[in-house]
């Protein structure tokens, strides 16, 4: 039997002539084709295929997209095509369990790849499995068929029974990679900044992430309890997910680790129980989802855990999310930095530091990520240094207008650290405080707060001798 494949790709001419390469083919029929993100999960729905090839989209980022159809559709075998600047990619979409050939394509590496999914299909199917995809895959299609293009993805992710108007926000990546840059120093400071402030005379909302699972510190450098965290939310997904399990008659304890994944995408995504997960920092009234206490914890955390905690955390009534990651490429940080709006990239001015940005930046436009969406920022900048910031900026390759935002190496921010008393709450001013303010108001725009201006001293005058004697 032949495999069913659809292609979701903008480019015609590669459409085309895949096609017509495959029309001889006597494992591959091509069951639709799609040019864009809408079109595709119609298709999707509508064509039931089992393999799936990812082209370009535009104004729309294939690894997200990836992301999306694998957890609604985890059955299906994805296939990305890659140009040859876009391979650099290679080990992130590998990482995501997405086989990558490049274009132009040939014939033979689909078929071989389509026997490769077919193998690994039978070797891990059993008899419940058939019914448990068309019955979740019904589900999903009767959810979805009646709602406006503009709800459909919302409703089938997720089978929510709304989909709840969100005002607009910013998720905010905070990425550096190497470790001992600051990173989550420049969060917690960034995070406690957007909490003081407002917009259009109301107050943030703000949410500060530590998506560093393992080892994440933020927690601690504001002297919080670590329960409820990140973990606590996964246990509740969890049971949410054995719960549907036993409701369809399934044994909890031999269903495979795919068919978790299928059961995953019916569960409904609820952002108003968030802040169940949290804690809050008192004096500034951030709210912060910590990392898991226990690094054995982090190893229980899936993608599919991760991708509907940040797809609820998009859909709640945070004006500001900051997502302070760890210095790797792992499944966690990837998806932090698919779903930003902005990245702030933080690095020291010392060779080792200043050459892992300039290599990631590389990576980074030969994948043709949007630029714009990146600041870079030198922390423990100190007045003189081996490397000025126009020759970082050469280095860098940036644009002459593109700013380099730099943190002095202050005193006080040490002392900050220690005492977990963030620099933005302290009373004074200092230089770092300065340069953490213009840094958050690049990023998102805050009311202006009216300075009423001073009143002016009187002037000493100087005592006469007659009012001296005198009073």
């Amino acid at each position: 039997m032949k495999r069913r494949l659809l292609i979701v790709d903008d480019d015609r001419e590669a459409t085309r002539s895949l096609i017509s390469q495959l029309a001889c083919s006597h494992l591959i029929e091509v069951c639709g084709e799609a040019s864009s993100a809408e079109e595709a999960w119609a298709k999707l729905h509508a064509t039931r295929p089992e393999l799936v090839l990812l082209g370009g989209i535009k104004d729309t980022e294939r690894g997200i997209l990836s992301q999306q159809f694998r957890l609604a559709f985890p059955h299906l075998s994805f296939i990305a095509a890659c140009t040859a600047s876009e391979l650099m990619w290679e080990p992130f979409f590998r990482n995501l369990g997405i086989w990558v050939i490049a274009k132009p394509i040939q014939l033979g590496q689909v078929e071989a790849l389509a026997m490769m999914a077919q193998g690994q299909i039978a070797a891990t199917a059993d008899s419940r499995q058939p019914q448990l995809q068309h019955n979740i895959l019904s589900e999903h299609h009767d959810n979805v068929r009646d709602l406006p293009d503009s709800e459909r993805h919302w409703k089938g992710l997720a089978g929510s029974e709304q989909n709840p108007r969100v005002k607009p926000k910013h998720l905010i990546t905070v990425y550096g990679p190497k470790g001992g840059v600051g990173k989550t120093f420049i969060s917690r400071e960034l995070a406690i900044f957007f909490s003081t402030q407002k917009r259009e005379g109301q107050p943030l909302k703000v949410l500060a992430v530590d998506f560093n699972l393992d080892l994440g510190t933020f927690a601690t450098t504001l002297n919080l309890p670590r329960t409820p965290n990140l973990y606590t939310w996964v246990q509740d997904l969890d049971r949410q997910l054995h719960a549907y399990a036993e409701s369809k008659g399934l044994d909890t304890y031999s269903i495979k680790p795919e068919e978790w994944q299928e059961l995953a995408s019916s569960l409904p995504l609820l952002p108003q129980q968030i802040e169940r997960y949290t804690v809050v920092h008192s004096e500034s009234g951030l709210d912060v989802l910590t990392s898991p206490r226990d690094i054995r914890q982090s190893f229980e955390i899936r993608d599919y855990h991760l991708y509907l905690i940040l797809e609820t955390l998009k859909r709640s009534n945070y004006d500001v999310i900051l997502i302070d990651t760890a210095p790797d490429t792992t499944d966690a940080t990837i998806q932090a930095l698919f779903f930003a709006e902005h990245v702030v990239m933080v690095g020291n001015p010392v060779v080792d530091s200043i050459e892992n940005i300039q290599r990631l930046l590389k990576l980074l436009r030969e994948a043709e990520y949007p630029e714009e969406r990146i600041q870079v920022c030198m922390n423990r900048l100190q007045r003189k240094e081996m490397f000025t910031l126009e020759e970082i900026r050469a280095y860098f390759q940036l644009h002459p207008s593109k700013k380099i935002f730099s943190i002095p190496d202050d005193s006080e921010v040490k002392k900050s650290i220690n005492t977990g008393v963030p620099v933005m709450l302290q009373t004074g001013r200092s230089a770092a405080r300065d340069a953490i303010e213009t840094l958050g108001k690049a990023l998102f725009p805050v009311d202006e707060v009216a300075k009423t201006p001073a009143a002016k001293e009187k002037k000493n005058e100087k005592a006469s001798l007659f009012r001296w004697l005198w009073g």
